[in-house]
C-alpha cells in the first residue's frame, strides 16, 4: 500500500538534499549556499526582501526556490484557516489542500507585484490567498459562495499598503513562520479564524477587526505608533482594545465557541 507523502515534507527533503549545502547564484547575495542565503533573508529589511522577490520574478531559480522554502510555513498555515482548504481537510483531503496552498504560494513568489514597496510579507500572503480562493471557487463553488467576507477581505484590511511597514522581514508577520511539518493550530491561525468569524457574524465590523488584529500582532513600539496615528494615548488605545475583546468574548460565549487567542 502506497502512502501519499505530504508536499511540504517532499519539498523540505529536496531542500536539504539539493539546496541547503549547495553553492548557487543568489543574485545580489552572490555565490553562497542555500542555508547561508536563508540566513540573509531572515535578517533582511523590507526593501531587501522585495529585492529578493524581484530576483525571483526575473527568473532566478535559486532565489525562487529559497523563498518558497522560507515562506512555506505560510502555506501550511493557510491550509489550516482558509475556508475552502479547511473543507478539503474535513473530508480527508488534507494533502490536496496543502498542495493547493503551496502551489498558490509558489506562483505568488514568481509573480509578486514588485511595485508594492511596503508590507512585503503581508502582500505576499494576500496574493497567495487570492490564488487559493480563485482555485477553490472553481473546485468548490458552493462552499466558496457561502463565504460572505472570507480570508481575502480580512487580509486586505489588515495588511494593505497603508499598514505600518518598517518592520524587518524577521519580524514581518506572525503568519510567516519557518517551514516545518505541523504549523496548524498556531496562535496566529486562531486569531485569523476568530477575526473572520467576528466579521461574518457582525460581532465586529471590518475596521474593528482590523484594529484588533493589528494590535494583537504589533510590537509594543508599533502599538505606540498606532495609538498616535489614531490620536489616542497608549492607555486609551488599550482601553478600546479591551472593549472590543470583551464584546467579542461575549459573542463567542453566546455562540458556544471556545475563546481564541485574542481573548
Amino acid at each position: 500500500m502506497t502512502t501519499l507523502t505530504r508536499i511540504n515534507t517532499r519539498l523540505n527533503h529536496e531542500w536539504e538534499a539539493q539546496h541547503a549545502r549547495q553553492i548557487a547564484d543568489y543574485g545580489s547575495a552572490g555565490l553562497i549556499t542555500g542555508a547561508e542565503y536563508l540566513q540573509k533573508i531572515s535578517e533582511a529589511s523590507q526593501d531587501e526582501l522585495r529585492e529578493a522577490l524581484s530576483a525571483a520574478v526575473e527568473g532566478n531559480p535559486a532565489v525562487e526556490r529559497a523563498l518558497l522554502h522560507y515562506f512555506q510555513g505560510m502555506a501550511v498555515n493557510a491550509a489550516g484557516y482558509s475556508k475552502g482548504l479547511r473543507y478539503l481537510r474535513s473530508i480527508g483531503q488534507a494533502d490536496e489542500a496543502l498542495t493547493i496552498a503551496v502551489y498558490a504560494l509558489w506562483e505568488s513568489v514568481k509573480t509578486y507585484p514588485v511595485t508594492r514597496t511596503t508590507s512585503v510579507t503581508g502582500n505576499l500572503q494576500m496574493e497567495m490567498l487570492k490564488r487559493i480562493t480563485r482555485s477553490m471557487t472553481v473546485k468548490l463553488p458552493q462552499i466558496m459562495a457561502e463565504q460572505s467576507f472570507g480570508d481575502i477581505a480580512v487580509a486586505e484590511a489588515m495588511y494593505s499598503e497603508d499598514r505600518l511597514a518598517d518592520r524587518t522581514a524577521a519580524e514581518a508577520h506572525p503568519m510567516m513562520c519557518k517551514p516545518h511539518e505541523d504549523s496548524f493550530g498556531s496562535p496566529w491561525v486562531e486569531v485569523m479564524r476568530v477575526l473572520e468569524w467576528a466579521v461574518k457574524t457582525h460581532a465586529l465590523n471590518l475596521e474593528e477587526a482590523k484594529l484588533l488584529g493589528q494590535y494583537t500582532s504589533f510590537t509594543t513600539k508599533e502599538r505606540h505608533v498606532l495609538a498616535e496615528s489614531l490620536g489616542l494615548s497608549s492607555g486609551e488605545l488599550s482601553e478600546r482594545i479591551q472593549v472590543l475583546k470583551r464584546r467579542l468574548a461575549r459573542r463567542l460565549a453566546s455562540a458556544g465557541i471556545e475563546r481564541g487567542a485574542l481573548v
